[in-house]
């Protein structure tokens, strides 16, 4: 199973008169584009706006973000499930637009309340909350949409969700025909070499209900028990986000085809260890015998996979922590080696309450992707993107904020990615 995936990078994205791949800039047809997506029932207004790494630019109502890729040889589409049949990928060649990010911004007019509502999600461009997701660091193509009143919730799901597989697909078929920046090729059988360390990664998603899920060859996780998973899949695309309940934890579906960790040990297959596949399991299962059952499962696949340790992270808050430190025990006990990446409570200097909203003490090989209690200042911008005004705290009834100007928070609840568990951040701590 060998998959070749050709990068083209992208220097910057301008509008023209016809979409095409310019040498290293991407040139959109935006009147094109947005008749495209005006296509799409349930949407009544589309603009797209252009961000490029280091404006003085803030994005919200920020849902998800796509890779833009194409298939152009073997089986199936990039996103199976999503604009076509959920026909199995991993394998053929796959080209990426690999600096290129497609956003979905929309103020959903969803009527939920409570837990899993669409939360307000803030993403800057400069500032200290930049270097907590990866797109300061990508050009970035906005949409900014608006969607008919009255429709059910999971049909906004869908509505918007189109709109970013669409933009994306359209994008990507540019590098048909060109000549890739860089090629990276990926097969994990013929890469795989006696002695070295066996690794498996277990990779836990959000799920909970419409807006706080995961979608797998085009369908909810939420019936998965735990399964094998190749990386060659995540690569190209079999994995699609749906969360936007919690903006600071979202694994978007860009970076489900980036993943962190994954990447990380494609990259030192057969030459530090040898990587012997995924596991695929739900968060937030709702029971504490559902939750033993899952753990129990995963680590019955990860022993099948003969892995001598195993990598576990995972997507959401407390009860997803408890399905990930059930995961890491049961895997201990089989006597697989566990470590896990997860974020830390432990208020403003990490030293108050609790850290960790559970743990079991098997679990000692924790990396910490930062705190979420530390009070945080965004500074003003220049710009705001994909709206016009933040709508925080909807569950109490709401508040429209200017988004422009200074912003203070006590939590990094509304900040895309910023307690994101996939081995993402440009933030470290440094011993002095």
């Amino acid at each position: 199973m060998r998959l070749e995936r050709r990068l083209f990078e992208v220097d910057d994205v301008q509008f023209g008169e016809r979409t095409t791949l310019d040498g290293r800039t991407l040139v959109i047809k935006r009147e094109e584009l947005v008749s495209e997506l005006m296509g799409i029932p349930g949407i009544t207004a589309v603009d797209i706006e252009l961000v490029h790494p280091g404006e003085s630019a803030r994005i919200i109502h920020l849902l998800d973000t796509v890779l833009p890729m194409v298939k152009v040889e073997g089986p199936g589409t990039a996103y199976p499930g999503q604009l076509s049949d959920p026909t199995l990928v991993g394998e053929g060649v796959t080209n990426v637009l690999s600096n290129v990010a497609v956003m979905e911004c929309c103020l959903v007019p969803s009527k939920t309340t409570g837990l899993l509502h669409v939360r307000e999600a803030i993403c800057d461009m400069v500032g200290p909350a930049a270097e907590m997701h990866p797109f300061s660091h990508t050009h970035n193509v906005v949409l900014r949409l608006q969607v008919q009143e009255g429709k059910a919730d999971p049909e906004y799901d869908v509505i918007v969700r189109q709109a970013g597989m669409k933009t994306a697909a359209r994008l990507a078929a540019v590098t048909r025909g060109e000549e890739p920046s860089r090629t990276e090729v990926y097969d994990l059988e013929a890469g795989r070499k006696p002695g070295l360390p066996k690794i498996a990664y277990v990779y836990q998603v959000q799920n909970q209900g419409t807006f706080s899920n995961t979608l797998y060859y085009g369908k909810s996780v939420d019936n998965l028990v735990p399964t094998l998973l190749h990386p060659q899949e995540m690569l190209d695309g079999a994995l699609v986000s749906g969360n936007s309940v919690w903006p600071l934890h979202k694994i978007p579906t860009w970076l489900h085809c980036n993943c962190p960790v994954m990447m990380e040990l494609l990259r030192g297959h057969g030459v530090d260890h040898d990587f012997v596949g995924m596991v695929l399991s739900r968060s937030h299962n709702y029971t504490h015998f559902e939750k033993q059952r899952s753990a129990n499962l995963a680590a019955k696949l990860v022993r099948w996979l003969g892995a001598d340790g195993v990598i576990v992270t995972w997507e959401g808050g407390g009860n997803a922590a408890t399905d990930a430190m059930l995961t890491i025990q049961a895997c201990e006990k089989m006597g697989i080696k566990a470590a896990a990446v997860s974020f830390e409570f432990g208020g403003p200097d990490g030293t108050e309450g609790i850290l960790l909203v559970d743990d079991v003490p098997e679990a000692d090989a924790l990396v910490s992707s930062g705190s979420i209690e530390k009070p945080i200042v965004l500074p003003p911008v220049q710009r705001v993107v994909g709206g016009d005004k933040l709508l925080l705290n909807r569950e109490t009834g709401g508040e429209f904020t200017p988004a422009d100007g200074e912003l203070r928070f006590e939590q990094s609840i509304f900040l895309y990615c910023a307690a994101n568990q996939s081995g993402y951040s440009r933030l470290a701590a440094v011993a002095y």
